[in-house]
């Protein structure tokens, strides 16, 4: 990347030794003395012996028998239903040919002439109908799934630790050992047949390992894991039974819910042809419709009756966990499990942040690992009371997390492995390995590879992200948490040059601290009822495009239950406006001292004395009108961009009813005037933007603010692609908005520090209690 536009806001970055931070986001390379003390005959003494099988009961075996033939009974049921369409149609066509006999009894030629045809158009809908019913029906019979997930193979040669240490866990508990090891990004383990149904008759196993799992166990939780999923395999019979039904309720979903192009070609062809002939199109897509309903009901069916036993399965796979690690460790890689699947997703959060400045993370189950390092205790604590109040549902596989724990509470507590080191250390080169399938994983995702100088280091990218929370942070102290992102802050051109009167100026800052202390609880009352209006202004935009299209919304919520028609819609539209004009007085009191506030402190940056004690000040100077601009842009357009967003409400509401109304003519053209107005708004808001110059670092040294904040303008005449331009662009400058305003914040603390002010503390709202977290 270029760094040397001098357009460009430069982040503070340097090398975690020098920032003082661990570097955790790189697996360490083993040294050779952990070779020597994990050599393969340590990891056979660190097993103590074998585990007892687990033994299955009476009720599970009659459980096994129910299922097995409930679950080969559905799709007999669902055969039977081809063949009973196929002598349906068969039947039709032999013995419906005398109704052409029926229609030359005619005695009035003419008569019998418009006979012949409507009896020839009776005669020939069910064939066709049944004839497309049937090549609907007998697709999913010869389509694959297909396979989207990335993975990587490992060379036992390559990796002979593991394979080892694999092979132990597998003899221990008495499982046939996999002969292949995969590695993919998921947080998850699993064993599974190799070939699928062709490995059916013999013992060829697969293991796939998700690194961020190996990334964030220890070896023993690891060991239990594989356990586990080996546990399900002890049995064979068990395992070809547990396969059977997996298979068949994944085919069942695939029928009921998958749709391709065949889906696509018989709708376009019933709305395209002239109804005189399309209602027959029509009439196969509603036995179309009827045909994976009764199959939803197989489906469901299926579920519920293999669900109970799928749970006693996981139920038996969890004794062998704890036999092998113990039960203390079992509950705690329950929990552990838990936090890495939060972590997951804050890591994808942190990848889509990284991907909007044109760079991603080169080592993903490394930045999970971290993620979860740095949870807050917010978050651990919702994770402890999703854990307790979690509950098994009737179609639920897996059982509850606290059922599961109870389940094995009379299990060994220290179990048969007890080795604690990370389990990163069975892999010769964890991060080269966990750097390989995060490419994998973009090349899933994005469809090409990702050329190497758009990857950066986990630590690199952190350091940029950290600097981010503190602009954030400075944020939250400048308002002092009574920040509304909804307002715009409108400075003058006064910021960007010194002041005339130093003492002055350095005087109004100091009077506009201590006013914005005294009325912070003020102005906070005023930011919620606001709020609340806004709300309310939700409710209005949702009702009056239900009043117009003639929709019926189920919404439980009092206020929007008494928008009944277009009249009270109004009212309540004009009388909330009244009520947010009076709140926006009280609120721009306080948003002017805000704005007093960060201009004298940007004045008095201003003045040499100052800038020779600030770190980065000729980085600052360079940036400090480019930051404004962008500042004054985004705060220019945070109404429109509201606006955008309670247009984009509208329109979700709308496309809700899509399939049900596309032919109401009322309905269609509500919808085509909420795309306009998006379009008109959407297009104004992106040009306002087009010569900005994006005030960041990016890896395109020359993206604007408009390309940033959104790809391209979609296409008009495509409802879906327009909504999701006008919420990114709404959730990007508004994003980029507060970004900008928390840099000039932190200059500003910066400067307050200097004339002898102390930084604000960080304002803490109060915990709420644990029913409301």
């Amino acid at each position: 990347m270029n760094n040397s536009d001098p357009r460009r806001v430069r982040q503070s970055l340097q090398s975690p030794a020098k920032a003082g931070k661990s570097s955790t986001s790189k697996p360490r390379k083993r040294t050779d003395r952990e070779v020597k003390e994990l050599s393969s005959r340590k990891i056979m003494q660190a097993f103590e012996g074998n585990i007892e099988p687990v033994t299955p009961t009476l009720m599970y075996r009659l459980c096994a028998l129910l299922v097995s033939f409930v679950m080969i009974l559905l799709p007999v049921i669902y055969i039977a239903m081809i063949g009973g369409v196929i002598w349906g149609v068969y039947y039709h066509a032999v013995h419906s040919l005398g109704l052409f006999e029926a229609g030359n009894s005619s005695s009035s030629t003419r008569n019998r002439g418009k006979g012949m045809v409507l009896l020839f158009l009776v005669y020939l809908a069910p064939l066709v109908v049944g004839v497309i019913l049937i090549m609907f029906m007998l697709k999913p019979l010869f389509s694959r799934p297909s396979h989207s997930s990335a993975f990587r193979a490992l060379k036992r040669e390559k990796e002979p630790l593991l394979f080892m240490f694999v092979d132990q866990v597998c003899d221990a508990v008495g499982a046939p050992r996999p002969v292949q090891i995969n590695l993919d990004i998921q947080v998850n383990a699993s064993a599974g047949f190799r070939r699928g149904w062709l490995s059916m008759l013999g013992n060829d196993l697969v293991l796939t390992i998700g690194m961020p799992l190996v990334a964030g166990l220890s070896i023993r939780q690891f060991s239990g894991v594989l356990a586990h999923e080996f546990g399900h395999f002890s049995q064979g019979a068990g395992m070809r039974l547990s396969f059977i039904i997996r298979s068949i309720n994944m085919w069942f979903m695939r029928v009921v819910y998958e749709r391709d192009a065949w889906d696509d070609r018989l709708e376009y062809l019933s709305q395209s042809i002239d109804i005189r002939v399309s209602w027959i199109l029509h009439l196969a897509r509603l036995f179309v419709w009827v045909t994976r309903k009764i199959l939803w009901l197989l489906m469901m069916m299926g579920h519920l009756v293999s669900g109970f036993l799928m749970r006693q399965m996981e139920f038996d796979a969890d004794r062998y966990e704890a036999r092998l690690a113990g039960s203390r460790c079992f509950a705690a890689t329950s929990k552990r499990l838990a936090l890495l699947g939060v972590a997951n997703q804050g890591a994808l959060n942190d990848l889509g942040q990284f991907y909007a400045e044109g760079r991603l993370v080169d080592n993903f189950p490394a930045l999970i690992n971290i993620n979860l390092s740095k949870m807050p205790e917010e978050v651990k604590r919702a994770v402890d009371k999703h854990i307790r109040e979690e509950q098994t549902g009737w179609f639920d596989t897996h059982p509850a997390t606290l059922e599961r724990i109870a389940n094995i509470q009379n299990e060994d507590p220290e179990g048969i492995f007890r080795l604690k080191s990370p389990a990163t250390i069975l892999f010769s080169e964890f991060s080269r390995e966990a750097k390989f399938v995060t490419r994998d994983f973009y090349y899933g995702v994005f469809g090409k590879k990702i050329p190497r100088e758009d990857l950066h280091s986990v630590d690199e990218l952190l350091v940029r992200q950290d600097a981010e929370n503190e602009s954030h942070k400075a944020v939250q102290r400048f308002y002092q948490g009574a920040i509304y992102p909804n307002r715009p802050l409108l400075f003058s051109e006064s910021a960007v040059r010194a002041p005339e009167d130093a003492k002055q100026c350095a005087q109004d800052l100091k009077s506009s601290r201590e006013k914005l202390l005294k009325y912070r609880e003020k102005y906070q009352s005023f930011v919620d009822e606001y709020r609340e209006y806004e709300s309310k202004s939700m409710s209005v935009t949702m009702a009056e495009v239900a009043v117009r299209a003639r929709l019926k919304l189920n919404v439980d919520d009092p206020f929007f239950k008494s928008l009944k028609n277009y009249d009270k819609v109004i009212n309540a539209k004009q009388g909330l406006e009244r009520k947010k004009v009076g709140t926006r007085v009280e609120l721009e009191k306080y948003e002017t001292l805000i704005v007093n506030r960060l201009e004298r402190a940007l004045q008095l940056f201003y003045i040499p004395k100052v800038q020779t004690q600030i770190a980065d000040a000729a980085l600052w100077e360079r940036d400090l009108r480019d930051l404004l601009l962008a500042l004054q842009a985004t705060s220019s357009q945070i109404s429109r961009l509201w606006e955008l967003h309670m247009n984009s409400v509208a329109l979700q509401v709308l496309l809700r009813f899509f399939d049900e109304l596309r032919t109401d003519d009322k309905y269609c053209e509500v919808v085509l005037s909420e795309m306009e107005k998006m379009e008109t708004l959407l297009n104004s808001i992106y040009n306002r933007f087009k010569r900005l110059l994006y005030p960041f670092e990016h890896s395109r040294v020359d993206i604007s603010i408009a390309e940033f904040a959104l790809a391209k303008i979609p296409e008009s005449n495509n409802p879906g692609e327009l909504l999701g331009a006008a919420e990114a662009l709404f959730e990007n400058l508004m994003a980029l908005n507060h970004r900008v305003l928390g840099r000039l914040c932190l200059l500003a603390e910066e400067v307050e520090t200097l004339l002898g002010f102390e930084v604000l503390p960080e304002f803490e709202k109060v915990a709420p209690d644990e029913s409301e977290t």
